[in-house]
């Protein structure tokens, strides 16, 4: 393996070990931290707005190093890869899930909007909240797991 493919890999980690960290931290540390805070609302609106920033970049760092992970491996890329190899359908998967974890993050920026914008919002947007955070806790934990499938050889 080329030592890009290492960098890549590294890259990779550390982007995920961000987003995870993040999606963990949000919930068992500072939600916890705040919770009788008088100005709660307004310290998660602005954490959630950094997080969001930067998480973007992350998601698609993350996009950029999978891709190229793939392609410094040496991995075929044919569509029989894909359709019938093990490793090709966890890839497969894995892309599917990453796309729901985007269109979900859009979902809930766009609730986040209506939230800042109008107060009647507010009670249905902490729903939102919590469930498409939760969602997206686990999809990220399941391509966890499908990452080290697939680093373990699929």
């Amino acid at each position: 393996m080329s030592t890009w493919y290492y960098i890549s890999i590294w890259l990779h980690i550390i982007c995920v070990s961000f987003w995870l960290g993040g999606m963990l931290f949000l919930p068992l540390a500072l939600l916890p931290a705040i919770k009788n805070h008088p100005d709660r609302a307004k310290l998660l609106m602005k954490t959630g707005l950094k997080f969001r920033f930067y998480g973007y970049i992350v998601l698609g760092v993350l996009l950029i190093t999978g891709v190229t992970n793939i392609y410094l491996r040496g991995i075929d890329v044919s569509a029989n890869f894909f359709i019938e190899s093990r490793y090709g359908n966890l890839v497969i998967a894995k892309f599917i899930l990453f796309l729901s974890i985007i269109a979900i993050s859009l979902w809930h920026d766009a609730h986040a909007r209506k939230r800042m914008l109008d107060e009647e919002h507010n009670k249905k947007f902490k729903m939102v909240a919590r469930w498409s955070g939760r969602l997206l806790l686990l999809i990220s934990l399941t391509m966890a797991f499908i990452g080290v499938i697939l680093s373990r050889g699929g």
